[in-house]
């Protein structure tokens, strides 16, 4: 049987490295990973630690050698700021993910900093999503709206739909950063930190805890997930359920 899995978001665990990704005061684009701290993460899925959540893979694919990629990918995810306010980043950083495969089972390996900076694998998850939407957004930032499963490219003042769930969310064609703000913020004020929604416990609300244990599964393969400073906590029932249950 699924268990659905009560997930906190990771971030940029730290202050020095929140600092140093932070968005210019005001912008509505994050500002991007630099291109050597997504090496770092890179590095950090060919670790022994990422070699070791790998031997974890359960079924025929468990004993299979594993194969990690050369690229990671930068993910982001809805700000609860922007939810609240326009002028705040619509996205933060969440994780980097970097292609895997062992045994023909396409795998993710995500890794974030901790809380020294130092990247550290912290979850292997099925499936290949990061790297087809990356594609997708062909260059553009990459970010999700984990409570729905949708997933976004972020450029020049618009929101561009990726997958099936963002179309649904806010149509086939691209829309303004206003227009989504105004989305979300219809659709997630009631569940901000403070609210009854949130306060209740209830599925899909905003949180400000750090991290949570996965429950244990037979069909689970995912260590606990790095504490976050500043983190976006929430029920991430769609895209998690996809990844912490070995169903693609």
């Amino acid at each position: 049987m699924r268990r659905l899995l009560r997930c906190a978001a990771v971030l940029a665990a730290g202050l020095g490295f929140g600092l140093a990704f932070a968005a210019p005061a005001g912008a509505a684009t994050p500002q991007p990973i630099a291109p050597n701290e997504l090496s770092k993460a890179t590095n950090a899925a060919h670790s022994s630690s990422a070699v070791q959540l790998l031997a974890k893979v359960p079924g025929a694919a468990g004993k299979a050698v594993a194969s990690v990629g050369s690229d990671s990918h930068a993910v982001y995810a809805l700000n609860p700021a922007f939810v609240r306010d326009a002028s705040a980043p619509v996205a933060t950083f969440w994780y980097a993910a970097t292609a895997a495969s062992k045994g023909g089972q396409a795998l993710t390996v995500f890794t974030a900093p901790d809380s020294s900076g130092v990247w550290q694998p912290v979850n292997v998850a099925s499936g290949n999503t990061e790297s087809r939407m990356a594609a997708a957004a062909d260059g553009a930032l990459l970010f999700t709206e984990p409570q729905i499963g949708a997933w976004y490219a972020l450029t020049a003042g618009q929101i561009r739909p990726l997958n099936p769930s963002a179309v649904k969310s806010i149509g086939a064609k691209p829309i303004t950063v206003t227009a989504y703000q105004e989305l979300v913020s219809h659709r997630y004020s009631d569940k901000l930190p403070g609210s009854t929604y949130n306060e209740s416990g209830m599925a899909g609300g905003y949180d400000t805890a750090a991290s949570v244990e996965a429950p244990s599964s037979h069909s689970n393969y995912i260590v606990r997930i790095v504490a976050a400073s500043g983190v976006l906590a929430l029920a991430v029932l769609l895209l998690v359920r996809r990844k912490m249950t070995y169903n693609d």
